[in-house]
């Protein structure tokens, strides 16, 4: 068996978890569709009731409601910038006006925003590429908080590989991802007054990603599973990682249990509690009513009704690896990150 050279699949390695980033113990058969039936539409899905909710002179990756409703938050950078040029973005919506940048550090990329609580800052994930500079901590990835009134920036954790933060409802704590290589991540909890931090969840051979912390007290996350498998190319074998099928997981930050939520033989991805705690959105491969996916969005949005365990499409073509999904604080809009615009974009549905 011819195992692949580490010089040539790094580059790719490097994309699949950017996308990851940008981008869970027994099942409960009770919780999914059963096989081979395929979901009701949420709604009617009239014409125009998707839109691209961002401008379309920017590539953007994710984005976060302010809790108001009167403005987002977005990583994103110019078309036809470099991709070191993400940063994050103010985008006021109630009135409108023009984006604002509101990071711009050489080296460094910013993605994942997320809105504190209170509305008085943004925690997000910040990226180093190329090389340190002498004396700098060479980190990879750490959680950052930003003042959204005077624009002072802190820095939270040291990583190496820290990503995905999500407020505690109550804005006292943070949960985000800390991984440990490529295949392998848990759950951490980050207190922001003195930078402690608590691992809450995550083995050996488990990758965990995507946590959103739900205002019923739940964390929801991505739950996967690499392993080896083989591969046969031009009749030759190579060894090569696979990430594996996600499910999604609920943990009780408080005491540790954990309740799987979606976990069937469907990729199952990226989960985000409705305002009201009612309904778990989330993307996935599994078979849909409507056209089929796009050349690059592998998933479709779904929603599962928590109180009768039902799953309902919302709309195909969304990215399974890439950004955050988000509702707006009234639940009556859900933004996710797709490719149908054919650069990367935040489009947004509305829902009944």
């Amino acid at each position: 068996m011819r195992k692949i050279g580490l010089s040539r699949i790094w580059p790719i390695f490097v994309l699949i978890i950017f996308l990851m980033t940008c981008g869970w113990v027994a099942a409960n058969p009770g919780d999914s569709s059963p096989a081979g039936v395929e979901p009701v539409p949420l709604a009617p899905f009239l014409p125009g009731s998707e839109t691209r909710l961002l401008p379309a002179n920017y590539d953007i990756w994710s984005c976060d409601w302010a809790p108001g409703g009167k403005s987002l938050v977005f990583a994103g950078k110019m078309q036809g910038e470099d991709a070191v040029k993400m940063r994050i973005w103010y985008w006021p919506t109630d009135p409108a006006a023009d984006p604002t940048q509101l990071t711009n550090t050489d080296q460094l990329i910013d993605f994942t925003p997320r809105w504190s609580p209170d509305g008085t800052c943004v925690v997000m994930t910040r990226r180093s590429f190329g090389k340190a500079a002498a004396g700098s901590n060479s980190l990879t990835s750490a959680i950052w908080l930003k003042d959204i009134s005077n624009g002072s920036g802190r820095q939270l954790t040291q990583g190496p590989e820290d990503r995905d933060p999500f407020w505690s409802p109550d804005g006292k704590r943070i949960v985000f991802s800390r991984g440990h290589g490529p295949y392998q991540a848990q759950l951490g909890l980050l207190n922001p007054a003195d930078g402690s931090v608590k691992l809450l969840y995550g083995g050996d051979g488990e990758l965990i990603s995507s946590p959103y912390w739900g205002r019923d007290g739940k964390i929801y996350f991505t739950k996967q599973s690499p392993a080896a498998k083989t591969v046969t190319v031009s009749g030759q074998n190579y060894q090569v990682m696979d990430f594996g099928r996600g499910s999604i997981w609920a943990i009780n930050p408080e005491d540790g249990k954990t309740t799987a939520v979606i976990e069937d033989e469907y990729d199952n991805r990226i989960p985000a509690l409705s305002p009201d705690g009612t309904r778990l959105a989330f993307v996935s491969d599994r078979p849909t009513l409507k056209e089929g996916n796009g050349k690059f969005d592998r998933g479709s949005l779904f929603i599962k009704d928590l109180k009768s365990g039902r799953i309902y499409l919302v709309t195909t073509k969304v990215g399974l690896n890439g950004g955050s999904l988000s509702f707006s604080p009234d639940g009556k809009k859900l933004a996710f990150f797709t490719f149908r615009s054919i650069r990367p974009s935040v489009w947004v549905v509305n829902l009944p």
